[in-house]
């Protein structure tokens, strides 16, 4: 699509289906206790990860399914499987029925991850690329803070089975709207290469996988601090503050892309963290712990505005946000065990931040570096 106008109000409607999105993490998360309730003898951590383990082996794929299909007919089957998998989840089943129903919901979650934010971009004037970007990296940490407000109330009206009916009548609620106002964007059409072809046209070139190599680096640190660090800390209030400072980096770092290049930004936000998680080992400040985690922040928003800004093409933003997405879920997937190992330590939690941020500031200023000098 070719328009000097950003479509603000349709922007804001993708973002906020991005929201129900997140959702798909958070009602289990949220409801974990009630579930686990539910099945006493089934490990009922593995429903939670479903959706990431899709994500990491399925994410690649996932940039070039959309560019197949065209982004428009990918959100909508997204939204429609997704909402009937979650009425679904509505109704009493054997664990194994609800696993599979799990790993469904991941296809949906994934092809949404890439989707939207694609067309989220395609819709903003160039100035304003960056600034959507940023918006739409917060919509994960948003959509768990309105979650964990509404979820204690539903579920005390309807038990945990009334959480995922809601997430399910939500969605489809959005579907018609949708179907209704979204416009074609890259409207498919091109043949879908193999599994390998795909890896391999994607980890072969730095413009496609330099942003997911930041988000994942990233997406390793997010949730493990904000279960690890308050405790350490002394200060069990701040799970729900370390979200907030957090989001506020990642929101502030759309705007400040427009004047500073994303994929610097991003390396900034790495190397300002590391040298603020040092001094909160020295110093156990409550202070320093939000502004680390408001440093984070910048760097999440700014590697989802490098997309954009390494990969000028829908077709190529889709593949970058494909890889985004599969980095992003090994970041997740692998973050929290390791942070587990020094839980209790200050300088434990402090020094592996540390070093994660100092690799992620070395690794992304190489990747983007190349990014930036390999050919459109």
């Amino acid at each position: 699509m070719i328009d000097q106008k950003t479509k603000w109000p349709l922007i804001a409607l993708l973002w906020t289906t991005g929201l129900l999105v997140a959702s798909q993490f958070g009602k289990l998360t949220l409801t974990f206790e009630a579930f686990q309730e539910l099945y006493p003898d089934a490990s009922a951590p593995l429903a939670v990860s479903a959706v990431s383990i899709v994500g990491i082996l399925g994410g690649a794929m996932a940039g070039y399914f959309v560019s197949n299909i065209g982004v428009r007919k990918a959100v909508l089957w997204a939204i429609a499987a997704s909402s009937s998998i979650s009425l679904l989840q509505g109704f009493e089943m054997s664990f194994a029925a609800f696993m599979v129903t799990r790993v469904l919901e991941g296809f949906g979650h994934l092809l949404l991850v890439v989707a939207l934010p694609t067309m989220m971009v395609a819709l903003a004037k160039p100035s304003d690329k960056s600034v959507v970007m940023g918006i739409w990296a917060t919509f994960f940490g948003v959509g768990y803070a309105l979650l964990a407000l509404i979820v204690p109330y539903v579920q005390a009206w309807g038990g945990v089975h009334a959480v995922y009916v809601g997430h399910g009548l939500l969605l489809a609620i959005l579907f018609p709207i949708l179907w209704w106002i979204l416009p074609r964007v890259m409207a498919g059409g091109n043949a879908m290469p193999s599994f390998v072809l795909v890896h391999r046209g994607i980890y072969s070139s730095p413009r496609y996988f330099a942003a997911g190599l930041g988000h994942g680096i990233y997406t390793s640190i997010f949730i493990a601090l904000v279960a690890f660090l308050p405790p350490v800390l002394g200060a069990p209030w701040l799970m729900a503050v370390l979200p907030l400072a957090n989001l506020s980096g990642t929101f502030v770092s759309g705007f400040v892309a427009r004047k500073i290049a994303a994929s610097k930004l991003s390396v900034f936000g790495f190397g300002t963290a590391a040298i603020l998680f040092a001094i909160m080992a020295m110093t156990g400040s409550i202070a320093v712990a939000l502004c680390a985690m408001f440093a984070t922040g910048v760097t999440a928003g700014a590697n989802f505005a490098a997309v954009p800004e390494l990969n000028h093409a829908p077709r190529d933003q889709a593949r970058a946000n494909g890889a985004m997405a599969q980095i992003g879920n090994i970041g997740t997937f692998s973050g929290t065990p390791i942070y587990a190992l020094f839980a209790g330590s200050l300088w434990g939690i402090a020094g592996v931040s540390f070093v994660i941020c100092v690799l992620g500031a070395i690794f992304a200023r190489l990747a983007y570096r190349a990014a930036r000098n390999a050919s459109p």
